[in-house]
């Protein structure tokens, strides 16, 4: 693998800190491509920074941007050749670009974008089907010499489903400059909406519009949106958290007929409201419902409109009206996917025997095929313990369901082994999800996961079924099978709970020694868990493992935790904003000097669960005297009301996106690891491995 063209720049031109600078000589000692590399940018920065840099034409932006200007504020651009803040300029300079100076980048990209390192992604649909990526970038991408961009999209089946799978494509977008690329995607006729993001081949870097995504939207006959379009556009805001209610707002402005949006509406103003308001607000939609009904049947409303119509309704306490349009949709569309949940409904909550329900969702899979009435009939299989049966419904869920992904095999798996009669086909299972060949670009990988996480991800999955493995191996009395699996659990991750219960495993098998290892591995993980992880048996005396066992459990904590961390330059000047308005940067905030830094960042502070502020509180004491900074960064400042005002304080701002852009985020909320030398070694969306990072690099 080669190092990262912003790596290179900043060695070459010295602002490496000592460890990294290391690292990279050595690198580059074995590799003449990046020697090359390294070679060039140092030659080509020596012999630009001789060069006299232009500024832009007096009142440039006033004229370019005359209504925005305030809106967007031009931040001024530095030129001076050493700094370690000029990412863009180091990138620029090594893809070759002599001419582009600090003002050409700004009357180009325009003042928010220079700001930024934003991006922009372009979607256009041919008649013929065929849809043209062009990609313009002054990212770190802007010096790739191809980049990969992942498409998700989405072609209507009203007649059968109200929302049938995204299917993914992946294709390469070619350079056609510096900065820009170019690619076409042959994406199959009907397609009303897809969303993109791009990377890098490794899939290191993924960029995504600051988590907003770069979206087509089938057009009409004027331009606009489709009915179709604003559909699954909504449908996909909600899965990928992209501000499903602002969208689902314009939409219900431009469709005020279509009840799918104004149930959508209503469903988020009850999730935001207090619980005494919730009342006020259904009686003032009790028009808006009445409306709907009135124009439904006096028209011919599809499928989608009468489920949207009938699920208003119950959520405004009009079962009457909800039953009426429940029935519709089973008389008029008996076939589409809501009226299969209308039935599932019925039968889920009917006073029949398992056998029963089971002989009914057969006769709707064969009508209907419904991937709900799959996961029902799976359900339902287990309760009766019959290898053969549940095997035949996992068939039907893995066919029609598009939660194929390793962690929702381990799901299953653990859903087996609840049922002893179930082992022989939960050990079957098991083995083919672990030599299943895992495709990260594919369509497991979601949409805005990069490779780092999706491994971490996979690692994990692979170390609960392999426990599992070796629990069902040991229980048939398989002992050096259960060993084997065992010890592969424990391989996968740094996992304190896997290894507590390796550890009680082996205690149980006699293997007291390997137990009291294990049990070592628990005991040194820094982080301080919600639960604790290992019973009142382990805290015996006779247990505790001794000060040799717990100083080679650390060594081999600190070897594994910081095994295939990331390495990667950040800019720490500025963009951040205190609460009273102030500029701060990243090594400034909470607390001067530069030490290991734990970055929460989220879109919004309500974004960030309870659960996530419980655990920072039970490690701020560890946090504090190993000397790790944590801090609290969000974009906006909008939170539900009544919420968390004492945590919301702690925020600092990112108004131009410019700290999202250096940490490479792409979610509502993900946190990161900074180590002392200011580079990034982990992006990641779980509190606990991100604080277990942070302790280890500090110690």
């Amino acid at each position: 693998m080669h190092i990262d063209y912003p790596t290179l720049s900043a060695f070459a031109d010295g602002d490496l800190d000592p460890a990294s600078s290391a690292d990279v000589s050595a690198h580059l000692l074995a590799c003449a491509k990046c020697q090359g590399e390294a070679q060039f940018i140092r030659e080509l920065g020596d012999g630009l920074r001789a060069l006299q840099t232009p500024s832009a034409p007096r009142h440039a932006f006033d004229r370019i941007w005359p209504e925005d200007r305030e809106a967007a504020p031009v931040s001024e651009l530095r030129t001076h050749g050493r700094e370690p803040m000029q990412r863009g300029w180091r990138i620029a300079l090594a893809a070759g670009v002599v001419g582009l100076m600090a003002a050409a980048f700004v009357l180009t990209f325009g003042a928010d974008r220079a700001m930024a390192g934003a991006s922009a992604l372009t979607l256009e649909r041919a008649d013929g089907g065929a849809m043209t990526l062009r990609y313009e970038t002054i990212s770190p991408l802007g010096a790739e010499t191809s980049v990969r961009a992942r498409i998700r999209y989405w072609i209507p089946d009203s007649l059968r489903f109200a929302q049938n799978e995204g299917r993914f494509s992946e294709i390469e977008l070619s350079r056609e400059a510096p900065g820009r690329f170019e690619g076409v995607a042959d994406l199959p006729p009907g397609t009303v909406y897809a969303v993109a993001t791009v990377e890098d081949r490794e899939g290191t870097y993924l960029d995504t519009d600051f988590g907003r995504f770069w979206e087509y939207l089938e057009p009409d006959g004027r331009g606009r949106p489709t009915l179709d379009a604003r559909r699954y556009q909504v449908l996909a805001a909600l899965e990928l958290n992209a501000g499903a209610a602002a969208i689902a707002q314009r939409a219900a402005a431009e469709f005020p007929g279509q009840p799918e949006f104004w149930l959508w509406l209503l469903s988020f103003e009850l999730a935001a409201l207090p619980a005494d308001s919730i009342d006020t607000l259904l009686s003032t939609r009790e028009a808006r419902l009445s409306g709907l009904d009135r124009a439904a049947r006096g028209g011919n409303p599809g499928p989608v409109e009468i489920d949207a119509l009938s699920r208003y309704a119950r959520l405004l306490e009009r079962p009457d009206v909800a039953d009426y349009w429940w029935g519709e949709l089973r008389k008029r569309y008996p076939h589409h996917g809501s009226a299969a949940l209308v039935r599932l409904q019925e039968i889920f909550l009917s006073q029949a025997t398992t056998e029963e329900k089971l002989a009914a969702l057969e006769e709707d899979w064969a009508s209907v095929g419904a991937p709900a009435t799959a996961q029902l009939g799976l359900r339902y299989s287990y309760e009766l313990a019959d290898p053969v049966l549940t095997e035949e419904w996992l068939r039907k869920h893995e066919a029609s369901s598009w939660a194929r992904s390793l962690s929702f095999g381990t799901e299953v798996a653990r859903s087996l082994m609840e049922v002893p009669a179930l082992w022989t086909l939960a050990e079957r299972w098991i083995l083919d999800r672990l030599s299943d060949s895992r495709d990260w670009v594919g369509p497991e990988r979601r949409l805005d996961q990069s490779r780092y996480n999706f491994e971490a991800g996979t690692r994990q999955s692979r170390a609960n079924l392999y426990l599992y493995l070796s629990r069902l191996r040991l229980d048939r009395g398989d002992i050096a099978g259960g060993i084997d699996a065992l010890e592969r659990s424990v391989e996968e991750t740094w996992n304190p709970q896997v290894f507590a219960r390796a550890a009680e495993i082996h205690r149980s098998l006699g293997s007291d020694a390997r137990a009291a290892q294990l049990t070592s591995l628990a005991r040194v993980d820094p982080v301080v868990p919600l639960e604790p992880y290992l019973s009142d048996e382990d805290n015996a005396a006779r247990r505790t493992p001794a000060d040799a066992q717990l100083a080679a459990a650390r060594a081999a904590m600190q070897e594994r935790v910081v095994a295939g961390l990331l390495n990667e330059y950040v800019n720490f000047d500025g963009g951040l904003r205190t609460e009273t308005g102030g500029e701060t940067a990243l090594d400034q905030a909470d607390g001067a000097g530069r030490g290991v830094t734990l970055v929460l960042y989220t879109s919004r502070p309500d974004f960030v669960p309870d659960e996530d502020f419980a655990l920072l509180t039970l490690n701020a004491e560890r946090l504090n005297s190993t000397g790790v900074r944590t801090v609290l960064v969000t974009q906006r400042t909008d939170s539900s009301p009544g919420d968390r005002p004492e945590i919301d304080a702690q925020f600092l701002h990112d108004p131009d996106y410019r700290v999202w852009e250096e940490l490479g985020a792409w979610r509502t909320l993900q946190y990161f690891v900074l180590d002392r030398g200011g580079r990034l070694r982990h992006r990641g969306e779980e509190l606990e491995t991100a604080l277990r990072i942070s302790l280890v690099l500090a110690m």
